[in-house]
């Protein structure tokens, strides 16, 4: 058997020593495992397009006098009071009931209601298809027309909105439109939607006939 000095002995201590301690340092270092941070993020939208929509609905769109003597003179019809002679008293009615008369509504005398059923506040117009000299006829005949609130506050407090023609305040009912409420609420809740349009007729002593014109009512989105 070969004897080993002491020397050679100690050199090859120091070389297994400096292996071993190299193999580990390896291994620690190979089996790290790899290292996660942070936390991933993203956003997104949800959208939505409302169209404003105008629309209207003649709850009534009659208004009928029918037929009395005007006793040789001039004579002032309306559909917001007693009316002369045998032609039929104005009344206003409410909604969908069409007031006292003679309980028909051909021959009751109210104002049209308009409801606002678009989803936008409207300016409503209104014209006619002649004017007064033509459906009327006679010496100097004139028509007149105006709003009213049927509901509160459906086209402001009492009417008093700049460019309304309203309450007190009768305008010519012509083939030019006009302006009856420029700010026409469509809200239901609370009821405030719909508005009353009137007319008054001065009948001059010489006209004769039966006697009728078509009105029309506009609505565009009020500004």
């Amino acid at each position: 058997m070969v004897k080993m000095s002491n020397n050679l002995i100690a050199a090859l201590l120091v070389v297994a020593i400096a292996i071993s301690g190299f193999g580990l340092m390896t291994v620690i270092t190979l089996t790290r495992g790899p290292q996660v941070t942070g936390q991933a993020t993203g956003t997104g939208s949800a959208n939505v397009t409302i169209t404003g929509t105008v629309a209207i609905e003649m709850i009534r769109n009659i208004s009928n006098f029918d037929s009395g003597a005007l006793d040789g003179a001039r004579r002032i019809l309306t559909t917001q009071q007693d009316n002369y002679g045998t032609f039929d008293d104005g009344t206003e009615g409410n909604n969908s009931n069409y007031g006292t008369c003679d309980d028909q509504e051909a021959n009751c005398t109210y104002p049209f209601v308009i409801r606002n059923t678009g989803n936008v506040n409207a300016s409503i117009n209104v014209s006619s298809a002649s004017e007064a000299t033509t459906w009327i006829g006679g010496n100097s005949p004139a028509a007149y027309v105006k709003g009213s609130n049927n509901e509160t506050a459906a086209c402001g407090l009492n009417f008093t909105q700049a460019g309304n023609l309203g309450e007190s305040l009768w305008g010519d009912l012509n083939v030019s439109e006009r302006v009856i409420c420029n700010q026409m609420d469509y809200r239901d809740t609370p009821n405030q939607d719909e508005i009353r349009l009137h007319f008054n007729l001065s009948i001059p002593d010489d006209a004769i006939g039966t006697k009728g014109v078509v009105v029309t009512i506009g609505a565009i989105q009020a500004s």
